[in-house]
């Protein structure tokens, strides 16, 4: 899922992207921006932008609507923009050479309970200088999920992006805060946890998403992982990415399966962030792990 960064930074380095990975309900980009002006813009998602490093003492400007906001643009500055205002060009007094931009689509606050709230892409505070350490926190886990892939990113970045939606419903909503319904208590029933233990293991060569696994269980997204993780002890992306792994060691021990086709039946976008993770994991790269063994 692409955001619309494309359209808006057509003259900013593009560092990284999350388009070929499985994310359904927000995207993110890391790009490098040049001195100078980002021209106007109407934006069809909402979005939060970071500055993750600077090293020259930049100075953001930017307004729409008659808010003219100016900011020194230091590492961990953030900005809010709701979708479908009109943005007028963007100046920077100088080069930045990483920043983060996080796309939030309609549809995505149209996700189980969060469409409850009435709060929409366009409802978003048009924010300088955001500080919440809530949401401080979120970005920094997507920054992390860019830039070290998961076999279970696409689930994590679901919960991510409910998470944070909700954040900034409860603070940065126009108009003042949105009134959020209770997360999810309990556990889940025997008979509800085996249904959704058996969808994964079934389908862990395909993308899930936490509204596959809620309407497995027949629980709302918005309270899916909180109570699934009360019952097994840890978050559906952990549980599904501890599956894909002994599902990738098998095969590496069988030996027939390429390491790019092992790859991708777990869901990972490149065979290199594969053995990125499978390294992380295990201690040893996917082809010593095999070679290791088959020699035995």
């Amino acid at each position: 899922m692409d955001g619309h960064g494309i359209a808006k930074f057509r003259d900013a380095s593009l560092l990284a992207t999350s388009a070929d990975r499985p994310w359904t309900l927000i995207s993110a980009e890391i790009r490098s921006h040049g001195a100078g002006e980002i021209g106007a813009f109407t934006p069809h998602n909402a979005e939060i932008t970071q500055i993750l490093r600077d090293e020259n003492a930049a100075v953001s400007t930017r307004a729409s609507g008659g808010v003219r906001q100016e900011v020194a643009a230091t590492p961990g500055t953030t900005w809010l923009c709701p979708a479908g205002i009109r943005e007028e060009a963007t100046r920077l007094s100088a080069d930045i050479p990483r920043v983060l931009h996080v796309y939030i689509p309609q549809h995505s606050f149209l996700s189980g309970e969060v469409a409850g709230l009435g709060f929409r892409a366009q409802d978003l505070r048009y924010q300088a200088e955001v500080d919440s350490p809530r949401i401080m926190a979120l970005l920094r886990n997507i920054q992390l999920e860019l830039g070290r892939e998961g076999s279970a990113g696409g689930l994590r970045m679901d919960g991510l992006a409910l998470d944070l939606i909700s954040a900034l419903a409860r603070d940065h909503a126009e108009g003042g805060r949105q009134a959020l319904p209770p997360r999810g208590q309990g556990t889940l029933d025997r008979r509800r946890l085996d249904r959704v233990l058996a969808f994964i293991n079934e389908n862990l060569e395909q993308d899930l998403s936490l509204t596959d696994m809620a309407e497995v269980a027949c629980v709302s997204v918005f309270h899916f992982a909180r109570v699934f993780q009360q019952t097994l002890g840890a978050a559906p992306h952990a549980y599904l990415s501890e599956r894909r792994l002994d599902a990738a060691r098998r095969k590496l021990a069988h030996g027939a399966d390429s390491l790019s086709d092992i790859a991708q039946a777990s869901r990972f976008s490149s065979q290199a962030n594969f053995t990125r993770a499978f390294t992380r994991a295990t201690g040893v790269s996917p082809g010593r792990y095999r070679q290791a063994i088959l020699s035995h």
